[in-house]
């Protein structure tokens, strides 16, 4: 489009949003006195100026007749297109396999843990419960049959179909609210609504539609709170910065993806109070009252709100069940039906005990009669970490290699420092650790631990550990009050929980090894159980579990979450790092059956064209800083304050949510992208708005058509993948624009897994489909 340069006074007067003082200059161009000659000063010549940087503006917006009817069309549009067909397939579908189970497990009230926060979830628990569902239906694994279960599965999916929809009619406020005129946030709504990949994702029981949701209502109050800086402290004012930290809070509730809004919402923030310190009409009081309300609005109250939904979320699931085995036993006593579990307190030389490691993946040390068998090993009795109490849990303490202690005045107290031995009671072995690499690992500071002896030999020094207890306030080892470390004499080593599952010949036990600078926390025990042949337990003192409290309970189960993201590490088949993203250089396998699949891709003409526009932005920011430093100030015909302050804003919100993927090590997936496609696709919009503003209205309304009628093709050339529509063999392998999309076309008519279906009239989930846990 054409670039001018424009005078201060055109600047001023031309785009100056309602309700903006005259009286400030502030990011405003200006002739700068003594740079222009006689000549400079003819009309049509280019002035020199001197451009000031502005804070970031959006325009207010009043809402007009034609916006509500405009608003009404896009709503009924997109319930249209995210509810059409919503019950095909009937089937269990992807990650169904959990979410679905979860909003069960809410039902039944029964305890489960899940690695995302539980809004989302309750949400499908509400639909479900107003549908029907009764909980009983497992969901099991994916292309499990819902109708001949009487599953009323359609309700279910349509609480993620309606937030979905909702996401475009908030799209076309959010456009209109940054100052765009609605044939541009039509535009920008029509991208959303017919972005393959969102509605893929808002037709199933999927975390990702609410998610979306309230990030998106998230920046919609703040680029509505944005429009009423004139009027500080007014209701509107308040009730659109309170709404901007309520949904920031309901979107970190239902997935950590929403904890990227806390950078934007807050460098956003920081730029605005920074700005008023220069305003020298603004007292030290005022600012601070302008600090104290963002404060509470957007720190304070996302952290309500997120703790509140936990307050729900642990007085529905109050029973416990078999899923709350993965949380420390201080929780489980919590929940009605947990163990309450009590035991002799103070621990002595002689004393049989069961020792348990202190996290919330815990199990019990163990050992069984099987030797070690890898490559590496010394063939001695494997010891692991078992999730179940048993007989092969139970130790018993004895002294040192070579060491007595004297019990002729009674029991010895075990003490803090003290060097000793641990004898399996079932097999009559030793504790044992040497210079053998474990199972799982071939790092030389990771040693094997296992269990050693036979008949007539009473051990040697690789049996000796010394206690060191973590809190030394008490120096006697006491059961379940002292948290302690076990250090290995020779080898320095602490026995440490490795997390890692072993192979079949282990029984899928956990690795327990011996590891040089190790973290204490996963090299920490307790005992939970100790009883001294000599002492009665009517006679001993006794020790029980503490119930966690509340903030308690919030603070392990995040704990665990941030724990299970962390080794959420596998080799699923349709993984995808960050990088792949924006280029959609390939999709994920949900479900395939008869005729049909549903394969998650995006509408590649959106998601190429919103990468696109961020290059486009990122080079003509570059450009003009660089005109800029020569005194040149295009004014990109007197939109470049409108188009740098909403699009610099959506590209910075792209960015945060965007970038921090690839620092995790995590397994991740096309779908972690979606809440920063919604921001690229923000970006196109208004490029598309700044690329055509010069254009004769029919020009720029002949652009917008053909724009709308290449991404209306797009969407429905891969409509069949998104709707799981019956296709053929020649369709599907016309629709693989790129070779790294590896849709299944044999489940497409006149494919090998469709004539075996056609055969075995099933139509249930192939072997292209998998969960993503």
């Amino acid at each position: 489009m054409p670039m001018t340069v424009e005078t201060s006074q055109e600047a001023e007067q031309g785009h100056r949003p309602k309700g903006h003082s005259m009286k400030s200059n502030k990011g405003v161009p200006r002739v700068t006195k003594g740079d222009h000659s006689a000549e400079n000063s003819k009309a049509g010549a280019v002035q020199i100026v001197k451009f000031e940087p502005e804070a970031a503006y959006f325009a207010k917006w009043q809402v007009s007749s034609s916006d509500w009817m405009l608003l009404l069309v896009v709503t009924v549009v997109a319930l249209i297109v995210r509810c059409y067909q919503l019950g095909v397939p009937a089937n269990v579908v992807f990650d169904e396999v959990h979410f679905g189970k979860f909003a069960g497990r809410y039902l039944n009230q029964t305890y489960f843990f899940d690695l995302h926060p539980p809004l989302a979830k309750m949400m499908f628990a509400l639909a479900g419960k107003l549908a029907g569902y009764d909980g009983v239906f497992d969901f099991r694994s994916i292309g499990l049959d819902y109708r001949a279960a009487g599953v009323p599965y359609v309700g279910m999916r349509l609480m993620p179909a309606v937030l979905g929809a909702l996401t475009v009619p908030l799209t076309y406020a959010t456009s209109r609210a940054c100052g765009y005129k609605p044939d541009t946030s039509l535009m920008a709504s029509l991208l959303v609504c017919m972005e393959n990949g969102l509605v893929t994702q808002s037709r199933l029981m999927l975390l990702d539609s609410p998610l979306v949701f309230f990030t998106v209502a998230t920046v919609f109050s703040w680029t509505m709170f944005w429009t009423l800086q004139d009027k500080p402290f007014y209701a509107k004012w308040w009730l659109w910065l309170m709404m901007t930290g309520a949904m920031m809070g309901c979107a970190m509730s239902c997935k950590w993806v929403a904890l990227f809004l806390i950078p934007l919402i807050g460098l956003s923030t920081i730029h605005d109070l920074w700005d008023k310190i220069a305003d020298r009409s603004l007292p030290f009081s005022g600012w601070m009252l302008h600090f104290g309300a963002r404060a509470l609005a957007l720190i304070v109250l996302p952290l309500a709100v997120y703790i509140g939904w936990f307050w729900l979320h642990f007085n529905v699931l109050y029973k416990h069940g078999p899923d709350a085995i993965a949380l420390t036993p201080e929780f489980q006593a919590a929940l009605d039906g947990g163990p309450q579990i009590t035991t002799s307190r103070d621990v002595f030389y002689g004393s049989e005990i069961r020792m348990r490691t202190t996290n919330a993946r815990s199990g019990y040390l163990h050992s069984h009669l099987h030797p070690w068998k890898h490559k590496e090993g010394s063939g001695q009795q494997q010891v692991t970490i078992y999730s179940f109490a048993d007989a092969n849990n139970l130790w018993t303490i004895e002294p040192a290699y070579n060491k007595t202690i004297d019990q002729s005045n009674g029991p010895v107290p075990v003490r803090n420092g003290d060097v000793l031995r641990l004898k399996h009671k079932a097999t009559g072995r030793y504790l044992h650790s040497h210079n053998k690499r474990p199972a799982l690992s071939s790092d030389k500071h990771k040693f094997e631990i296992s269990a050693y002896g036979f008949a007539n030999f009473t051990g040697d020094s690789n049996d000796n550990f010394r206690l060191e207890i973590l809190d030394s306030s008490e120096p006697n080892l006491q059961a379940i009050n002292s948290k302690f470390r076990l250090i290995h004499t020779n080898l320095n080593c602490a026995v440490y929980n490795s997390r890692k599952k072993l192979p079949k010949w282990a029984f899928g036990q956990i690795e327990v090894n011996c590891m040089h600078n190790c973290m204490p926390r996963m090299s920490t025990w307790h005992i939970e159980h100790a009883r001294h042949p000599n002492i009665t337990a009517e006679s001993a003192p006794a020790v029980s579990y503490k119930p966690l409290s509340f903030l308690g309970k919030v603070w392990e189960y995040n704990r665990l979450m941030a724990e299970s993201n962390e080794n959420l590490k596998g080799d699923h088949p349709f993984a995808a790092r960050p990088q792949a993203w924006p280029w959609l250089r390939r999709g994920t396998a949900y479900w395939g059956g008869y005729g049909r699949v549903i394969y998650q891709l995006g509408n590649p003409l959106v998601w190429w064209g919103a990468l696109a526009s961020l290059a486009v932005f990122g080079l003509l920011w570059f450009t003009l800083a660089v005109l800029d430093k020569r005194r040149i100030f295009l004014q990109l015909g007197g939109l470049r304050k409108q188009y740098f302050s909403s699009a610099g804003f959506f590209t910075l919100a792209w960015l945060c949510h965007y970038l921090p993927f690839f620092l995790m090590p995590r397994e991740l997936f096309l779908h972690h992208y979606f809440p920063a496609l919604w921001m690229a696709i923000m970006v196109l919009a208004f490029s598309l708005d700044l690329s055509t503003c010069r254009l004769a209205p029919s020009l720029r309304m002949a652009i917008y058509i053909a724009v709308a009628a290449c991404v209306l093709h797009a969407f429905h050339t891969f409509s069949y993948i998104t709707y799981a529509r019956v296709w053929s063999k020649d369709i599907c392998l016309k629709a693989k624009w790129l070779s790294t999309w590896d849709i299944d076309c044999e489940h497409a008519l006149g494919g090998l897994k469709a004539t075996i279906q056609a055969t075995t009239n099933s139509t249930a989930a192939g072997p292209m489909a998998a969960s993503s846990s």
